[in-house]
This record gives structure tokens, C-alpha cells and sequence, in this order.
């Protein structure tokens, strides 16, 4: 551990605090909700105007729907180059009458600040920011050069990045994109993420009838909600997925991502103690069955009314992908099957809105790098080579083909995209400490 710059930034923030506080409050209680547009041109003009005044050089992207907000320190050669990123919006904050303050008035309780964006994603990108102007303030420059990325749409599917980081993959050139997105693992260990799963919403629709009947009918007309159960019980049978090739194609894993895995202390109990439930791993390795297999979730099923035979019935089905599999190629599969049982009359919706799956191998030199530099701030910490959650994370590897990692430092109870979203001081002062470090370790490494 560099012992004389931990010194210094625990006295910079010390001396610092209220000043810390009021600029990541002040960027929460600003609204920048994607999915309606709601303050998004007002946050993104905040964001600018704090990184020119730190030093950045900036420039505002005019992707569609909402900007990208693009932040550069230095151009040397003989340095390393780290892009940086994060977003700026936040999802819908109903129901409102769930939360117990008001979303967009960030308040402090028990050490923790309240408030829609407080964990997801305002705190580690003002966290970066901060990281950067101490460094710029204690030394004059920083030890690399600094690409940071911002964007406005990843609530609502990163519309429009993927097309201009394409577009840009010489400008944006870099040896390692470093990000934080996301809690800490029910046990309360920060995570380190090489990868995530991609995700495949597909909505079944079923019609019967032209509207509602009263129930006394029921031995007689058609019922659409048991006609979409007896789908979704043919599709998936226990623990077993029936779709054919729903389980090609899937990357083996690493043999140290197996390593990995045998040495993490497992997280069953703890869902359990917070969620209230019991946990069955069905007899496999918890980690590997999280992270590893790729899941056919449904996650909402609706139809008809009180004392009616339902005439439509509507389900979504969550599924999430493992590398190397594509949501095109999975909705194919799902539709076909549906096709081949019989059920022409569903409506099956939701080709093309996927996200791919992601993965940085876990030999890259830059993991022991950002391990070193989680161990200083955390001690204990746990690695997901693929992380179970779903992210926008093949723009990096994929499009511009770099290797990946954050680290996820939000308390593990955040709360991200619920009433009641909440991160505590001391994470949010830990991660500006971290991405000092990152910054630092990145630099002085031999690779």
C-alpha cells in the first residue's frame, strides 16, 4: 500500500468532506430520468460544468436521445490510458409514495444519503471526477492519461453509444476501461467484474376471445391465462429450460474462474437473511449456477379480471445469456419452439431490443492491478469473472475490443432502481480512495 498517498487523501477528504457531500448531492437532486427525458439537458450541462472545472478538456456528443459527455486529461504517449465510465441517468422513482423521503431531495439517514441516483450511477461517476481533481490538485497532473465517458441512455438500453463508439474506436483508444456500476455482494464484499451476462426480454401474448366473459362460462369458451400456462409449462420443466439449443453455445469457462469460485465464501445465506427465502443451489456449485448458466426467468404474468374467463394473457420472460450467446439467436430459438408446439396463435415480441453478453478473460494482467488496489481500500473482496447481472459491457470488449473491469462498491442493500435508493458516506468516500489508486496502480504496473 502506498501508505504516504492513502495518508493524503484521507486528509484531503477529511478537510474536504462537507464540500464532497454537497457536490454528489447536488448532482442527485438534479433529475435525469431516461426513460421520459425528464432533466436529462440539465444534468448533463451540471456534469460538464464540474469536469471543465477540474480540468478536463470536454466535449458534449449529441448521440440521440441524449448526449454523451466525453472528458480528457492528456495525450502522452508514454503513458497508459484509462477511459473511465459511468452514466448519468436514472430510472423512474415510482411508486412514489414508497419512498420514505423525497426522491430528488437527497437526505442523509444514519450515515446514508437517500435519493433516485444515489447508488445508480451519480456516485461513482462523481466519485471518478473527485478522484481526478485531487490528483490534479495534490500533483498538477495525473499519472496517466484520462478518458472519461458518460453517458445519458443506459436505463433505457444505451441507445445511440453503441453507434458512436464504432464510429470512434481510434479517438478512443485505451489500455483498460474502468468502471463502477452496481452493489456489493450480499456478504458486503465489493465485487470485481470482468463480465456480465446479456439479457433477452421476450413477451408471450395470448388472444381468445374479443373481450372478457363472466366466469359462468368457463366450461364453454376459451381461456387465454390457462392457455399461457400450459405454454410456459412446456417451455421450461423444473429446473430444465426445453427450448432446443438453449443451452449451445456456451463459453467454458476459465479453469481459474473454477479457483475463483471454490475460494469465495458462498452468498446463499445471506439472500436468505435478506430476502427472506430459501435458497436451492439444486445441488451444484452456488457460484458457478449463478454466473454461469444462463436463466429463463418469468417476470410478469398478467390477464383478466374478478369473476371473468380471461380473453387475453400476457407473460415476459427474463432470460439471461452467457457468452458467446446473442439475443438474436435466442429469441429465433424461443419463437421456433412455440411455432413447432402448436401455439400460432401466440404473439411472440421483443426480437432486437437484447443486449449482448460480455467477457474480459481472466488472464488479463489488469485484474491483479485493480486487486491490489481494492485489497488497500476494502481488504477482503470477491471476483465474478462474469457477474450474474446484465450491462451494456460488450460496447468495451466487443466494439472497441478493450478489456473491461469495475469494481461494484454500493452498499449491498442500495436498493438500485427501487423506492428508497440509498448509499452510505463512507462507500462513496471509499470509491473516490479507489479510483485514486486504480489510477495510480494502472501507472506504475509492469506489463
Amino acid at each position: 500500500m502506498d501508505v504516504e498517498l492513502m495518508s493524503a487523501v484521507k486528509k484531503y477528504i477529511d478537510n474536504n468532506r462537507q464540500c464532497l457531500l454537497d457536490d454528489w448531492m447536488k448532482l442527485i437532486a438534479q433529475p435525469s430520468v431516461s426513460e421520459t427525458g425528464e432533466g436529462i439537458e440539465e444534468c448533463c450541462t451540471m456534469i460538464v460544468e464540474k469536469m471543465k472545472s477540474i480540468g478536463l478538456e470536454v466535449i458534449k456528443h449529441p448521440i440521440k436521445p441524449y448526449p454523451a459527455i466525453e472528458g480528457r486529461w492528456g495525450d502522452d504517449p508514454n503513458k497508459r490510458t484509462i477511459l473511465i465510465y459511468a452514466h448519468y441517468d436514472v430510472k423512474p422513482v415510482a411508486p412514489l409514495d414508497q419512498w420514505r423521503t423525497p426522491p430528488f431531495e437527497p437526505t442523509i439517514i444514519d450515515d446514508k444519503v437517500y435519493g433516485r441516483g444515489s447508488a445508480d450511477n451519480k456516485s461513482p461517476l462523481m466519485a471518478h471526477l473527485e478522484a481526478i481533481d485531487f490528483l490534479l490538485k495534490e500533483t498538477g497532473e495525473l499519472p496517466v492519461n484520462v478518458i472519461c465517458l458518460f453517458e445519458g441512455c443506459e436505463e433505457s438500453g444505451s441507445l445511440g453509444l453503441q453507434e458512436f463508439l464504432a464510429q470512434n474506436r481510434e479517438r478512443l483508444k485505451a489500455d483498460l476501461v474502468f468502471f463502477s456500476d452496481g452493489p456489493k455482494d450480499p456478504g458486503g464484499l465489493p465485487i470485481i467484474a470482468l463480465g456480465c451476462k446479456g439479457t433477452l426480454e421476450v413477451t408471450l401474448r395470448v388472444r381468445t376471445m374479443n373481450k372478457n366473459v363472466h366466469s359462468r362460462y368457463a366450461p364453454v369458451l376459451p381461456n387465454a391465462a390457462w392457455r399461457l400456462v400450459e405454454l410456459l409449462n412446456k417451455l421450461r420443466t423444473g429446473d430444465t429450460v426445453n427450448v432446443p439449443g438453449f443451452y449451445d453455445h456456451i463459453r467454458a469457462p476459465h479453469p481459474r474462474e473454477y479457483e475463483i469460485y471454490a475460494s469465495m465464501p458462498s452468498s446463499a445465506a445471506d439472500l436468505e437473511r435478506i430476502y427472506e427465502t430459501k435458497v436451492d443451489t439444486f445441488g451444484r456449485e452456488f457460484y458457478d449456477r449463478l454466473n454461469n448458466t444462463p436463466t429463463f426467468c418469468i417476470s410478469k404474468i398478467s390477464g383478466g379480471a374478478n369473476g371473468v374467463v380471461p380473453a387475453t394473457a400476457e407473460a415476459t420472460i427474463n432470460v439471461r445469456l452467457v457468452p458467446d450467446q446473442t439475443p438474436e439467436d435466442m429469441f429465433d430459438k424461443i419463437e421456433r419452439y412455440i411455432r413447432d408446439l402448436g401455439y400460432d396463435d401466440v404473439e411472440v415480441s421483443g426480437r432486437g431490443d437484447g443486449i449482448p453478453p460480455s467477457k474480459t478473460d481472466v488472464s488479463t494482467p489488469w485484474l491483479s492491478v485493480v486487486e491490489k488496489a481494492t485489497k488497500d481500500i476494502y481488504g477482503n473482496y470477491v471476483i465474478y469473472p462474469i457477474r450474474p447481472s446484465s450491462a451494456p459491457d460488450f460496447l468495451w470488449t466487443s466494439v472497441l475490443g478493450l478489456p473491461a473491469i469495475q469494481v461494484r462498491w454500493s452498499d449491498p442493500d442500495s436498493d438500485n432502481h427501487a423506492p428508497n435508493e440509498k448509499l452510505s458516506i463512507k462507500e462513496y468516500f471509499d470509491g473516490i480512495a479507489l479510483t485514486i489508486l486504480v489510477l495510480n496502480r494502472v501507472a506504475e504496473a509492469k506489463i
